[in-house]
């Protein structure tokens, strides 16, 4: 769960008497209290500011789309940053109705990202505020966890930039599932567990049925020419991989006999104009997994519906709303 500030201005204007070490068009981890006072350059300077990170903005999209006849149970796991005496994360999911039993609260800040947006690229200053606290969490709350989990049908998992964070959310997933066999599990892994690989990776693999990848992704991991092999590191019962690109998305199933599956959504064209593409891919996640929780048998409609809202996102200034979708 992520606050960012987003700002159209050359990343140079600020970088040096903020963030000196910083390089412009480029991503920089900053500590908590060089985040704090870029939070009040920024919005002294127009920026907006945005309640964001990857599982966040999953669960925006999925309780936005369960205003359906059959609406699903919702629930969010993880450690919600004080802004003030505020949570406004956990305020948001529970005017979502999302349950947050399963959320800490911490007196650390969210963590943070201040985006400074130009003509060439973003410069980007992120500090891990409250998400520090994820190893020790994940630990300490190991069982309760589990016991949370296990209640759901299906569970979305996100990276935290913790090096211990892959291998403790595979231990707690690996208890969910003795407390629910049938328990599946979606995980999109992004850069920072993908790159660094190791073994870390390699057990949350094993605990996982849906594998998302963006193009960069996909190919970092083999591409097309090893989604079998990618397959059989997944978890035995139902396996697929969804590979999504700028143009559309691609399925691989296993349909259980090692052999997978592809279907693929056809290329379309991007927009004339692309405003923002920050979250996009969460966008797409939270749609597909709405769609496939409520129609499993049909995960290529659900890549489709999440195609189609990434593409609405795109085209906007921040996160998608109620009623955006609505419409």
């Amino acid at each position: 769960m992520n606050r960012d500030l987003v700002a159209a201005i050359p990343g140079a204007l600020i970088l040096p008497d903020l963030a000196p070490g910083a390089a412009a068009l480029m991503e920089s981890a900053v500590p908590d209290a060089i985040a704090k006072h870029g939070v009040e350059r920024l919005l002294g300077l127009g920026a907006a500011e945005y309640l964001g990170g990857s599982a966040f903005n999953a669960a925006r999209i999925a309780a936005f789309l369960n205003r359906a006849e059959n609406p699903l149970e919702l629930a969010f796991f993880g450690i919600a940053g004080a802004v003030g005496d505020a949570y406004p994360h956990l305020e948001a999911l529970r005017g979502w109705q999302v349950d947050v039993d399963g959320v800490e609260q911490s007196a650390s800040p969210p963590a943070t990202c201040l985006a400074m947006v130009e003509s060439g690229g973003r410069t980007l200053l992120t500090a891990s505020g409250a998400n520090a606290g994820i190893a020790d969490f994940l630990a300490r709350e190991s069982e309760k966890l589990a016991v949370g989990i296990a209640r759901c049908d299906l569970v979305h998992v996100t990276s935290y930039l913790h090096p211990k964070a892959p291998a403790l959310i595979a231990t707690v997933l690996s208890r969910a599932r003795q407390l629910n066999p049938g328990l599946l599990v979606s995980l999109d892994p992004g850069a920072a567990w993908i790159l660094p690989g190791g073994e870390n990776l390699t057990l949350l693999l094993a605990q996982t049925n849906i594998l998302h990848l963006n193009s960069e992704e996909f190919a970092h991991m083999g591409g097309h020419d090893t989604t079998a092999s990618l397959a059989a590191r997944l978890a035995p019962s139902r396996r697929l991989i969804v590979a999504r690109t700028h143009l559309g998305a691609t399925v691989y199933e296993d349909m259980g006999d090692g052999a997978l599956e592809q279907k693929t959504l056809p290329d379309t064209p991007l927009p004339p104009a692309i405003v923002d593409a920050n979250g996009a891919g969460d966008t797409f996640c939270g749609g597909f997994l709405w769609h496939f929780a409520t129609h499993a048998n049909d995960p290529l409609t659900a890549a489709r519906r999440g195609f189609l809202l990434a593409r609405t996102k795109i085209v906007q200034n921040g996160p998608l709303n109620s009623m955006v979708l609505d419409a």
